[in-house]
């Protein structure tokens, strides 16, 4: 915990705002990429119900 606090307490406040964007942007990027396969499931579940499989 003190090693944490030593490694951000030397970063300007720039840095650590673009940091938490990234880090943000990247998590909405893995939610986008978990919800578009959920969809995807689903489109083929419906399909293959839809042809007879």
């Amino acid at each position: 915990m003190i090693e944490l606090m030593k490694a951000t307490a030397g970063r300007s406040p720039a840095m650590h705002r673009a940091q938490q964007q990234q880090t943000l942007n990247l998590r909405r990027a893995v939610g986008f990429a978990i919800v578009t396969s959920g969809f995807a499931v689903i489109a083929a579940q419906m399909l293959q119900h839809a042809f007879g499989g």
